[in-house]
């Protein structure tokens, strides 16, 4: 029988040295998934304080009310981003479990595969959503950019950064898990999908890269 790991981490109540310093020391969480998360969560706060900056400006009451829409929805994405840092630690200490499963006998060995082969799924499936949400995050962020001035735009411009960061950074962690996935029509699945919120990330990055460029002063 499996039994699940019942420490849940709780790095997202460390201070930022905290953090850090755990990231740095020798255990093998937190990594890259809780980094993903936090440049994230990172990207979903400089958008909200932005859109909270141009609802105090503004004096078009269509622009403050998608504001105010867009500041809940950043509320909402960056708690759940940062749950996420919790989530990748805590869906990667389930499958160290799993590998210490018991091997003694046949039905040892078919439970501790089944397992490892759940366990990697959802190990690989934490970053892909964290990758997939930021990618839809970022139309939020080129709508708030579109409504500001250059001298905030450019934390817009950070924003998308980091939020690209972490769809590119979570994929490569998604498909990295999924090489070790059995099933290969999942992986396939997966991948192609990786594949294509990757693409549509580069491209929202540079679509407001572009466009920032050609703002003046």
């Amino acid at each position: 029988m499996f039994h699940r790991n019942n420490r849940k981490s709780m790095l997202s109540e460390l201070t930022i040295k905290e953090y850090l310093a755990k990231t740095a020391g020798a255990d093998s969480v937190p990594a890259g998934g809780a980094a993903i998360a936090i440049n994230a969560a990172l990207a979903a706060s400089l958008t909200e304080k932005i859109a909270a900056i141009i609802l105090s400006k503004s004096d078009d009451e269509e622009v403050k009310s998608y504001m105010e829409t867009m500041i809940e929805r950043m509320q909402i994405l960056r708690d759940e981003f940062t749950e996420c840092i919790d989530r990748d630690t805590d869906a990667y200490n389930e499958l160290i479990d799993a590998y210490k499963m018991p091997e003694e006998t046949n039905e040892d060995k078919v439970s501790r595969d089944e397992q490892i082969q759940k366990s990697i799924l959802i190990v690989a499936m934490v970053p892909f959503d964290i990758a997939e949400m930021a990618m839809r995050m970022m139309d939020f962020i080129i709508d708030a950019a579109k409504n500001a001035d250059k001298r905030i735009a450019s934390d817009l411009c950070v924003a998308i950064s980091s939020a690209r960061s972490a769809v590119v950074g979570g994929l490569i962690i998604t498909r990295e898990n999924l090489s070790s996935l059995k099933s290969k029509q999942i992986a396939n699945e997966i991948t192609k999908k990786s594949d294509e919120i990757e693409s549509e990330a580069l491209f929202k990055e540079k679509d407001l890269f572009d466009w920032f460029k050609t703002l003046k002063y």
